[in-house]
Order: C-alpha cells, then structure tokens, then sequence
C-alpha cells in the first residue's frame, strides 16, 4: 500500500478516535445529551415542516424510487441526530470557555441550512431555492438534492471533528490562523458546489422519479384541447363583474387630495390608454351608476384606483394591522404608501383617512379573513399585508364588495378574478396545473384555494412553475400576458 494512502488512512483512524473522545467526554453530562436530543428533535421537525410546505410523504413515495426515498429519509434522519451533536458539543465547548468557540459554528448553521434546502422531492419546487436565486426544482440537481444532503452531512461532520479537536484541548494558537483558511475554505466550497451542481449536464443526471406517476398525459386529459381556450378563460374577454358600483368614488378621491387628477390622467395618456368616457365619469360628481366590470383592458386603469381607494379608506387593517405594526411609526416606508406619487396632499393628510366603505363588525370579521387568506405572487404577504400596490388595490375591491354585504365567498371570487387580471401571466401557470392535474377549468377551481398562500404567493407560485418544467416541459409554457409592475 503506498504511504501516502496509508498516512492518510492513519489520520482519519486518528480523527474518528479523537471524536468519538471528545463526544464522550461531552456527553458525560446528562445535560449535554438532553440538549442533543432537543436539537435534533427541533432539525427533525424543521424537515417536516419544509417537506409539507412542497409535498407529503404520500406523494413522494408514489413519485419517486425506493431508492431515492430511502435514502432521503435515512439522510435526514443522520442529519438530525449530528446537528443535535455538533450544537450541543457547540455549547458544551463554549461553556468551557475555550477560545476557539466560533471555529466551528459556521459550518454547524451552514450544514443546517443545506439540511433545509434539501427538504422535499424532486418534483416540488422546494421554497427555499428561489430565495437563494436558484430557480426551479430540487429536479435541476444532478441526484434531485440528495447531493445537498451529503453536503449538509459532511459540513455537521466538519463541525463536530472542529468542535473535538478544541474539546481534546489538541487545537494550539500557533497554528489558528490555518485553521480559520481551512474553515473559510470548507465553507465558501460548499456553498460554490451548491450553485454550480445545477449546471452540470443532463446526461451525468440520476432520475429517480418515476415514470408510472408524472404528470398526466396529453391524450389522457385532452390537454391539448383544454389549452387552447384556457387564457380566455383565465382573462375572459366579457370581463368579471363585481357586485358594486363605481358610484363617484373617483370624485371624491380627488376632492380629498388622494389623486391629483392631472397626474393620474397623464399616467395614462404617456402609455397609450387615455381615459375613456365612463372612466371620466367616474371622477366626475355625478359618478358613474353602473356595476363594476374587470377586463384585460381596463385592468391598469383599476389597479391604480383601487390602490387609491384602497389607501385612504379608512380600515382597521390599515389603522391596526401588520402595515401599521411592521412600519414602526414610518408607514411611507412600503412600496404602497411610499410609491403613490400622484396625491394632492401628503401621505399622513390621506392615509386611512376617508370613510369610503364603512363596515359593521360583521361585514368586517369576512373582509379581515378573506384579506388574510388572499396572496399576490409578487411578494409572500396577504392582502391584510397590503405593502405593495397589488395589494393595497386588492384590499380597496375586498373592502368595497364586503360593504354591499358580500359573502365570503363572494370576496374570494373577486379576489381570484382580480388577482388573474392583474397577475395574467402567474394565474395561467396555476390555471394550467390544476388543468393537468385535475383536469378541472380556470372557473371551477375554488378561488380560496387558488389566491392561498399554497399557490399564488411568491413562494407557492415558484412552486407551480417549477412543477410544470420538470412535468410538462414545452406544453406547459406561460400563455398569458405578462401584468403591472409595483407602481404607478
């Protein structure tokens, strides 16, 4: 055997000694081995609770190889029980005040957080991949993010030889600074390897999914039939009628100084709409007494009023809710208040401030709920977050149907219709899923449902993308048109 091979498999019998001793040493303390216990039961159940956020067991187990679940399984299982080892031999080390503490914390919360990503199946659109920047699936990895599970593995064992070597009291400050490069190193690797191993071609690729359980076929669903009127139905061309008014609601967001007409006018002649007849009516004293119609063509028009009616009507999930909590004092600070640009009168004179739509606790109770329930896939918050213009203008709709004494019901189906002309291009993913899925169309699928958190938040909607790449490739291309930004 050559002695390069036979040194190197003398220091990992070194290494393995050394950590088993400091691990007994550590867990000579019952308390050691309770916390141990407590933290891996904790990294168990964070797994859990990411893998229900993309699918549920029974869905990867049909989707996917024996194989590939067994070992997904047993992966996080090992994950688990040396997250609780490497944190409590983290405290047991701190508490014995050595210097050398934070050595091995940045691998032990790194491997934590690959242990994350690596929640779910192949098939999901895990969540926390998109605010990584890595877009798509656990599927774009070379063996669909076991890899990162092997990652998460060798970085906790990283840690816990780190952790050893200053539990042994073997760590000596002359040689600090190399181990501070190899930390550096180990770490800025691993989080390399994460972003490269998507990139690495199909063909050295593993599939484990099964073929048996993929998406529908094309003739079993007459896919190709159901699609070619799917983006009428999604953004109908007759329009989606809501059970109210416009009465002079324009008229009096003028008055008050929450629109300065010349402004928003202008909005629309630099971008080719200028206002129509009946939209002039609307801001005229008079008003306009005819029910409310959505339309791919009026739908800019519609979100910049209802962003305005939706601001300065005055409601307690405005006045007491989260925008108010999380603007600590500064409620110019969201995109909402901050980017309307186009008031007469300065944010604090128009903010919550007219009675537009007024509320008995009833009519309130349905508003707050269906406003906590309703999502945008632009951001992660719901309508009773409304700190973009989507929102905010979704909460003005919701707020004005609920004051005709709207059911439930009613709110979620105006939030799914407006939600759709305002965001065509992410409803017709959704639209699409739930067609090849189920085979069910754009008007049947339960708006609670399909406004959630689940489906059309940033995160349940990059989910939905990401299931229609890896299901249906080509014939699950958007067709919709593209919506408005977050301004005006």
């Amino acid at each position: 055997m050559p002695s390069f091979l036979v040194r190197f498999l003398s220091e990992v019998d070194t290494g393995m000694k050394n950590i088993w001793q400091a691990i007994a040493a550590t867990f000579s303390d019952r308390i050691y081995i309770v916390l141990a216990v407590s933290f891996a039961a904790n990294m168990a159940a964070l797994d859990y609770i990411l893998l229900s956020q993309s699918t549920t067991f029974r869905i990867m187990s049909l989707q996917n190889t024996a194989l590939f679940n067994g070992a997904a399984l047993g992966m996080s299982v090992l994950i688990a029980i040396l997250f609780g080892i490497s944190a409590a031999m983290l405290i047991y080390v701190f508490r014995q005040r050595h210097n050398n503490t934070v050595e091995s914390a940045p691998s032990t919360f790194l491997g934590t957080a690959f242990a994350a990503v690596a929640s779910g199946c192949p098939v999901c659109g895990v969540w926390l991949l998109p605010l990584l920047g890595i877009a798509g699936s656990l599927a774009v990895f070379p063996f669909q993010g076991l890899e990162i599970k092997a990652l998460a593995i060798l970085l906790l064992l990283f840690s816990i030889s780190r952790s050893a070597n200053v539990v042994l009291g073997i760590c000596t400050r002359e040689n600090r600074k190399k181990r501070w490069m190899v930390n550096f190193t180990v770490v800025a690797v691993s989080i390399a390897a994460l972003f490269l191993l998507p990139f690495i071609p199909p063909q050295y690729k593993v599939k484990f999914q099964l073929n048996g359980v993929s998406a529908p076929t094309l003739e079993q669903i007459a896919f190709e039939k159901n699609m070619e009127g799917l983006a009428e139905q999604v953004n109908p061309q007759a329009g989606f009628v809501l059970n109210a008014n416009y009465g002079n609601m324009g008229y009096k967001l003028v008055e008050n100084g929450v629109i300065d007409f010349e402004l928003f006018s202008e909005i629309y002649r630099r971008s080719g709409q200028p206002l129509s007849e009946d939209q002039l009516k609307v801001f005229s004293k008079e008003g306009l007494n005819e029910p409310i119609v959505i339309n791919a063509e009026n739908a800019y028009f519609l979100l910049n009023l209802f962003w305005a009616f939706g601001l300065a009507n005055e409601n307690p999930i405005l006045t007491e809710g989260q925008i108010t909590q999380y603007g600590a004092g500064r409620i110019g600070d969201f995109a909402s208040t901050g980017g309307w640009t186009i008031a007469a009168k300065p944010l604090e004179e128009i903010y919550a401030k007219l009675s537009l739509a007024p509320l008995n606790e009833a009519q309130q109770a349905r508003l707050q709920k269906v406003a906590e329930n309703t999502y945008r896939p632009c951001c992660g918050n719901s309508t009773a977050f409304p700190d973009c213009n989507h929102g905010m203008a979704l909460l003005g709709v919701l707020a004005l149907l609920a004051a005709s004494d709207a059911s439930e019901d009613e709110l979620f189906e105006a939030a799914k219709y407006f939600s759709a002309y305002w965001f065509p291009s992410q409803a017709y993913d959704v639209a699409t899923f739930f067609m090849a899925t189920e085979g069910t169309e754009f008007a049947d699928i339960d708006p609670a449902l399909f406004v959630s958190e689940q489906l059309f938040s940033g995160r349940g909607w990059s989910q939905v993308r990401g299931w229609l790449d890896q299901n249906l490739g080509d014939a699950g291309q958007n067709g919709g048109q593209g919506g408005g930004g977050c301004g005006v």
